[in-house]
Order: structure tokens, then sequence, then C-alpha cells
């Protein structure tokens, strides 16, 4: 892979921001170590903290316009031209299954879902229907698999458990507000 798609799906896997957010990243948008972004799909603001390492090498290749400039001189690197780099590096790497640039947002989510739960990722993402994070945050567990591979009622199982948690508060609430008892 080019040293400057590299380090675009460097930035999506420390941060989860969709690929055409990141390369989409203008100079300004980086402050220390802090990057604040506007996701293109969305329109929601945030901000995300990168290692020192990486937002220094995003200086380094930044121009005046672009973190990850075109290589036309107008306008930011496409999507397109990172997606075919890393699906030609996947080959070469002989990786299984589909990799392509949305492969680091899930790695991101996966990994943020076993540290800190589902909320932490639905929040992170940026996401407003919890099903759409789910996806995401069990990512591992349906990839690479094979529909007879996949054990879906061990997975309906969790997500029902996840569910019936975040429910019972409410649920309970809403007795104590009928007057019912228990």
């Amino acid at each position: 892979m080019t040293y400057e798609n590299a380090l675009a799906l460097r930035v999506s896997l420390e941060t989860g921001l969709r690929i055409g957010d990141v390369l989409a990243l203008k100079p300004e948008a980086l402050q220390g170590t802090t990057l604040h972004y506007t996701a293109q799909k969305t329109g929601k603001s945030g901000k995300k903290k990168l290692s020192a390492d990486l937002a220094k090498k995003l200086r380094k290749i930044a121009d005046k316009s672009w973190i990850f400039a075109g290589r036309s001189g107008e306008g930011h690197r496409t999507r397109q031209a990172v997606w075919k780099d890393v699906k030609r590096a996947a080959k070469i790497a002989k990786v299984d299954g589909n990799a392509g640039c949305h492969s680091a947002r899930k790695t991101y989510a996966v990994n943020l879902f076993h540290q800190n739960g589902l909320t932490e990722v639905q929040k992170e993402l940026q996401h407003d229907n919890a099903g759409t994070t789910v996806l995401y945050a069990y990512a591992d567990v349906l990839s690479n698999k094979r529909d007879s591979e996949v054990n879906y009622d061990m997975l309906a199982d969790m997500i029902a458990d996840r569910v019936y948690t975040k429910l019972l508060p409410l649920l309970e609430q809403c007795s104590i507000d009928k007057g019912e008892s228990r």
C-alpha cells in the first residue's frame, strides 16, 4: 500500500471514522493530537484523539488544503483509490475474507465493544440506531464465517441479554409509576 493510504487506514483504526471522512480532513482539523471532523454521511461533528506519532505523521504529509491530498493537486484523495490499494494489498497478503476500508471502522467497533460495551460503541460511531451498532460490535462473530458456521442462537441470546439488561430498569420504572407491586 502507499504510505498515505496506510496512514488513512490507521486513522480509521484509531478513531472509527469512515474512510471518506478521514480523506476529507483539512490540516486545520488537526489540533495537537485532537482531530475535529464532521461526518459526511450524517453531518454530525465530533472530535477524536490520535496518538502523538500518528498526528506527527499526518502533519508531515498534509499540504495547504488537505491532509490526504489527491494526485492531481486538486481535491483530496478518493476513497475508491484507497479501496483499490487495500484490495490489492489484501490479495498480495492472501488475506481471507472481504477486507476493505470499512474493515478498519468495524475493527475499531469490535475492539471498543470488548473494552467498553455497546453503548460506548454507539456513541463513538454516532449511530442513532442501536441495531446498526450491533452489526458492528458483533462483526468479529459474523465475519469470515459461512452461514452454517455462525451460531445464530448464541448471537441472538447475547443480543437479547443486552436488550433485556437495558430495558429492565425502564420496565421497573413503568411498574413503579403505575403503582403496580411486584
